[in-house]
């Protein structure tokens, strides 16, 4: 017993946390937000580049192999999947007005944080898979065309690319999204409990 009370004196006396002011939260919050949406428009113009690029390469070059026409159809298709994807999450991240309701809009961001975890694991996963047979069906005509030894280069540039984009850089970008997502709710959760304690 004397256990219990000594545990409980030592959980009572246990320093609080500091006191934060809702407008400073509130300002971090936005500025995260603002960082968030501003990083997707980023993505959405190289991505909305690179399908105009592919256009221009597909328009002006004499494939004759319908493998090759058949990966600039699925180039395409994954950029229009990823441009349209985007707008979406930007939209959901820059256009909603549930910041001066804390419990709605924490909730709203477990439920955004959620989402963009599958959009970055699982279906990022199939786009990558789409992509790659998209460079398998390209180089079938590039090994007809180049000597072999640039094919070869080809293929394992590009794979490492692929594994590099895939493994590496995708991980740290799910990091760092993940944590500054983590970050805003952390902060309107302790505003929320903050609010609580005062009642």
């Amino acid at each position: 017993m004397k256990d219990f009370e000594a545990l409980r004196s030592i959980w009572h006396d246990q320093v609080a946390l500091p006191k934060v002011s809702h407008e400073d939260v509130l300002k971090k919050v936005s500025t995260t937000k603002k960082g968030l949406a501003g990083r997707l428009l980023i993505e959405m113009s190289g991505m909305a580049l690179a399908t105009v690029m592919l256009i221009y390469v597909w328009i002006a070059s004499p494939f004759k192999m319908w493998t090759t026409h058949l990966a600039m159809v699925i180039f395409m298709v994954c950029c229009l999947y990823y441009i349209v994807s985007l707008i979406g999450n930007y939209r959901r991240i820059a256009y909603n007005n549930l910041l001066d309701k804390p419990e709605e809009y924490i909730l709203y961001l477990k439920k955004y944080k959620h989402d963009r975890f599958i959009f970055n694991t699982r279906k990022y996963t199939v786009y990558s898979i789409f992509f790659t047979a998209g460079f398998i069906l390209y180089f079938i005509e590039i090994a007809f065309l180049a000597s072999l030894w640039v094919t070869i280069l080809g293929v394992v540039f590009t794979s490492l690319w692929i594994a590099l984009c895939y493994f590496v850089l995708m991980r740290i970008y799910i990091r760092k999204e993940e944590s500054k997502l983590e970050e805003m709710i952390q902060n309107l959760e302790r505003l929320e409990k903050q609010f609580e304690d005062k009642l």
